[in-house]
Parts: C-alpha cells; sequence; structure tokens
C-alpha cells in the first residue's frame, strides 16, 4: 500500500491545481485508507483541501466506463444536497491499472436504524427520486419487476457455478424464486421506471456530514421504479451487513409513511409494492454475501482487496446464512410482512 501511496502523491503533484480549486499544491497528505468492496478509497489533504482520492479495482455496475459512469452521476447531483462533490476522474490506466477518481471526502459517522436517522433517510431518498433523470445515459430497468427477477436469476446462476458454493443456499434460493415467479405478470403493471435509483443504501452508504446527511458510492445507479431503494433500505440482510439490529414492523411502517409524505406517493401503494418487491431485493444481496464468501474460499479474490474482504469475513457470513432465505419463504406465505 505504500507504493500506492506515493504514486497518489506524484500523480497529485503533476496535476493543473484547478482540477482540485486550489491556486497550487504546496502539501499532499495521506491521512488514511477505507478499503471498500470493489475500490480503495484513500484519505487525501492537499494544502487545507481533504480529498477522496478513488481506485476502482473491481466493477460492479457491467459498464466497461464503470469511473465515468459514477462521475458522470455524480456531476448530475451536484448542487441537490445529495452526494459528494466530484473534481475529476481518470480511465486512461496510464498512472495507475485501474480508473480512478477524485472526489469530496467526507466527514461524520454513518447512519443507525434510530428513528431521527430512519427519518433523514426517507428525506434523502424522496430528494433523490424527485430528480428527473431524462436525457441522462442512465442505465435504465425499463420493466422493474422482471429486471428484478431476472437480475436475482442471474445471481443464482453465478453463484452455482462457484466451486465452494453451498447446496442449501443455493436450493432454497431457487425454491424463492419459483414461488415468485407468478407474481411478475400479475402485478409487472404497479412498477414504473421513472426515477434515479442509488440501489446499495446499506447504512455504511449513508455519511452524516456537517452539511447534512448525503450518500457515498454510486458505483451502479440505474433509473428504476423508486421501490428499489426503499426494498434495499428496508431489507433485513442489508441491514445485518452494517448492524445486527434489524427494524420491527413499526419501524418499517415509520419509514414508509415518512417516504410516502415527502414524496406525495400513496403510502399503501408502497406497502403493496414493497410487499411483492422485497424478496427479490434481499435474495440478491444474501446471493452476493454467498459468493464473496466463496470467492475467498476460492481464492479468486482479487489481490488488492484481499485483506479487506477477510476481515468483513463475518459480515459476509452474517448475510449470507440460509436461515435469511428461510425467512424470506416463511414471509411469501403470509398476507402481510410489511
Amino acid at each position: 500500500m505504500m507504493g500506492s501511496k506515493e504514486k497518489i502523491k506524484r500523480y497529485l503533484r503533476e496535476l493543473p491545481p484547478t482540477l482540485l480549486e486550489v491556486p497550487k499544491i504546496d502539501s499532499i497528505k495521506i491521512l488514511g485508507i477505507t478499503p471498500g468492496s470493489y475500490n480503495l478509497n484513500f484519505h487525501v489533504k492537499v494544502n487545507q483541501k481533504e480529498f477522496n482520492f478513488r481506485i476502482n479495482i473491481d466493477q460492479q455496475s457491467g459498464l466497461d466506463n464503470q469511473i465515468e459512469y459514477e462521475y458522470k452521476t455524480l456531476k448530475f447531483l451536484e448542487g441537490h444536497r445529495i452526494a459528494p462533490r466530484v473534481f475529476f476522474f481518470d480511465d486512461s490506466c496510464r498512472h495507475f491499472d485501474f480508473g480512478i477518481m477524485v472526489q469530496e471526502y467526507l466527514k461524520g459517522p454513518h447512519l443507525s436504524l434510530s428513528f431521527e436517522d430512519i427519518s433523514m433517510a426517507a428525506e434523502l431518498l424522496a430528494r433523490l427520486h424527485s430528480l428527473k433523470p431524462f436525457g441522462m445515459q442512465f442505465v435504465t430497468w425499463k420493466n422493474p419487476l422482471e429486471d428484478t427477477y431476472s437480475f436475482v436469476q442471474n445471481d443464482i446462476a453465478y453463484y452455482e457455478e462457484k466451486k465452494s458454493h453451498d447446496e442449501r443456499t443455493l436450493s432454497l434460493a431457487k425454491k424463492t424464486l419459483e414461488k415468485i415467479e407468478p407474481m411478475i405478470p400479475a402485478y409487472r403493471h404497479l412498477f414504473f421506471s421513472d426515477s434515479l435509483n442509488h440501489t446499495d443504501v446499506g447504512l455504511d452508504n449513508f455519511i452524516k456530514s456537517p452539511h447534512g446527511l448525503r450518500l457515498i458510492d454510486w458505483e451502479k445507479p440505474h433509473v428504476d421504479d423508486c421501490t428499489y431503494d426503499i426494498c434495499c433500505f428496508l431489507s433485513e440482510p442489508v441491514e445485518l451487513w452494517c448492524t445486527q439490529k434489524t427494524l420491527n414492523h413499526r419501524e418499517r411502517m415509520n419509514f414508509i409513511e415518512a417516504y410516502a409524505r415527502l414524496s406525495g406517493k400513496d403510502a399503501n401503494q408502497l406497502r403493496i409494492k414493497v410487499k411483492i418487491r422485497e424478496p427479490l431485493v434481499s435474495l440478491h444481496w444474501i446471493l452476493w454475501g454467498a459468493a464473496k464468501l466463496c470467492d475467498l474460499k476460492d481464492r479468486i479474490t482479487s489481490p488488492q482487496l484481499l485483506e479487506a474482504h477477510t476481515k468483513k469475513t463475518v459480515r459476509y457470513k452474517r448475510i449470507a446464512n440460509p436461515e435469511n432465505i428461510e425467512k424470506i419463504l416463511d414471509s411469501l406465505g403470509k398476507s402481510d410482512n410489511i
């Protein structure tokens, strides 16, 4: 990692200072590093200004221009008090083996599941979903419910190809998808592709900065029905990724009602749509965690991220527990799981 730090310093010294909105570059300090699941984030101080220098090791969007896509998304969101400011990206790979991006460094704690924090998340997501994404070249899920079903189908196929996949997990996932299948044609008409969704709204992607709540890690946003983000936020496996606490019935209702009030949407309609779609979103997260465990066991994790993924093993096991799929199956048999 020492080599990367020196490369970052050399790279920044050669930049035109105007890119970082400073008159000249007098000093550069690397204050820390936070490895993500797909990237390395270096906390950099240039003069008295702090930045996040992001190196994109792996990509999860399926796009060849991953870092450019994230940059353009952040530019689209600029001025809306939703995401960090972004300064530039470089996907030439002349200086680094991967694409890089420099953005605002946000100070502050992550979100919790307290009543106050849940309300703040509802407000931010309502503002995000109110933006009109038309004219931008965002990935678009034109048939949200069908596309979610196909997405999880691909997750299952991808997981089944893993050498060390767990047969119980695989069998339960297939059984869950089979049970959900009849719901797709019956309810697809309820979902509309009309808003930009972050798609990864786990608690650790929210920062309570001095300037307000912000969402980070815009690697794979797409245009969809607003319920993708709502389902993700309410998903128990997503909550378990960050904490052992999960929202209870009343807290889930509070979130949906707060979002409905702020967005002008019908709360009852949102509850129906979440009930239909959330099992698929949760299953995706369970299979994502299970696949990451397989990568570690099969020794195919990217070497640059191996240490970070190894440290997250407990978290992966928590969300990939087959009992989480059994809970989904159980919920599908109930009249009301909201």
